[in-house]
């Protein structure tokens, strides 16, 4: 499922028009991105919860050539289930 897919979806469900389901998923997309970048975790409840991890800088390889490379470290987002998602999968038969 893409964006476009979930905006039909929401547009179906909500019985709203699928430009209102569009803003609504860009505004929440949008507001989950601002504050992982301000540094905050986001949770919604039974679905889960977004933070954004640090890596660590570390030595690789090139796969072309196999010359060693700096990889930086850098900031990554991370997803955490929560119990109700992790339920509805393993319910679902």
């Amino acid at each position: 499922m893409n964006k476009a897919d979930l905006t039909e979806q929401l547009s179906a469900r909500g019985d709203i028009p699928k430009v209102r389901a569009a803003k609504y998923i860009n505004i929440i997309v949008t507001s989950i991105q601002e504050a992982l970048l301000a540094g905050e975790k986001v949770t919604i409840s039974d679905f889960g919860t977004f933070t954004v991890s640090q890596r660590r800088e570390f030595t690789g390889h090139n796969p072309k050539n196999g010359s060693e490379i700096r990889v930086p470290k850098r900031r990554i987002p991370v997803f955490r289930a929560g119990k109700g998602l992790k339920v509805a999968l393993n319910d679902v038969a």
